[in-house]
């Protein structure tokens, strides 16, 4: 504390204290700020313009108004056949290809936890998949399945097997999108379930041993409970991702052979691009945004009741 001759002063003079120590105590929101913005602007109002887009008919043409219609382009989606069959073929693929994911990803795990636990170059490889880009993933799947000189056709023409269209097959080009996406995603679940095993208490399995409980009454008493917070997490961040199926299908199958693999993410595109209806493309996409979060909301819940 300064002192002069009419008594202490309470503090040195500084030009413009008062704005320094303001940005002082505000430093962290000062440096955050920037970000927040951007980020606010890349959700916030494409968010809002997509909400405003559902209630009107908008023409391609930029000088014509936006017509209001409400919730008209909603309703629309219960008479749309071409919707029906996105939704189906969206649920067969999310349904078929999370579950597939799930049982290898965690028989991986288990069996590397358990029995190859050293093997950290096995567990890298089975890490590539995953760090690929999805377009490079579709255009190597593209190559494998294509009829006339693909990897797959040449090992079936050696085997002596019927050879195959794959993803030009009315039969086939859905089971082919599956087994695509899980190869890339198999690898997510398994290093989830991995992390969560490694994670798990050693006490319970000890006090199983002395009792004589067999592994398969311990995986299910002890295992499958613990890694039940895991799991929650792993299936749901995968079935939000397959609900948004894109790059697979736009690549492999476009949507063929006769929309048997044209998903809802598939179809927002053609409606917006193809035929230039911004407006029920905005209205599918809330869709499925609310499918999403009602989803995810009911499984937590369920997961929180088992507990």
């Amino acid at each position: 504390m300064l002192k002069s001759e009419s008594g202490p002063l309470t503090a040195p003079f500084r030009p413009g204290g008062g704005l320094e120590r303001w940005a002082e105590r505000h430093l962290r929101v000062l440096m955050l700020a920037p970000t927040v913005f951007i980020l606010l602007g890349l959700t916030i109002f494409p968010s809002i313009y997509m909400f405003y887009a559902a209630v009107h008919k908008i023409s391609p043409n930029p000088d014509v108004p936006w017509d209001f219609v409400g919730p008209g382009n909603f309703v629309r989606l219960l008479s749309d056949q071409q919707f029906h069959v996105a939704l189906l073929n969206t649920a067969v693929f999310t349904v078929s290809a999370v579950t597939a994911e799930f049982l290898l990803g965690l028989g991986l795990a288990l069996l590397l936890d358990k029995y190859i636990r050293r093997m950290t170059f096995l567990k890298t490889v089975l890490m590539i998949p995953m760090m690929l880009p999805p377009i490079a993933v579709a255009i190597t799947w593209k190559i494998i399945y294509e009829p006339q000189f693909g990897v797959l056709n040449e090992i079936m023409y050696r085997l002596g097997l019927p050879l195959q269209a794959w993803a030009g097959d009315v039969d086939l080009a859905m089971f082919s999108i599956i087994v695509a996406d899980v190869w890339q995603w198999t690898p997510f679940i398994f290093l989830l379930m991995l992390a969560g095993l490694a994670s798990l208490p050693v006490e319970p399995y000890e006090a199983a041993d002395l009792d004589g409980a067999s592994s398969w009454r311990q995986f299910w008493d002890l295992t499958v409970p613990f890694l039940k917070p895991v799991i929650a997490i792993a299936l749901l961040l995968r079935v939000m991702d397959a609900l948004r199926l894109f790059d697979l299908v736009f690549i492999l199958t476009g949507g063929g052979p006769a929309d048997r693999t044209k998903v809802l993410s598939l179809y927002v595109y053609q409606v917006a691009y193809r035929f230039a209806d911004v407006g029920y493309a905005a209205a599918i996409s809330l869709f499925v945004l609310f499918v999403t979060i009602v989803l995810s909301t009911w499984f937590m819940k369920r997961m929180r009741l088992a507990e």
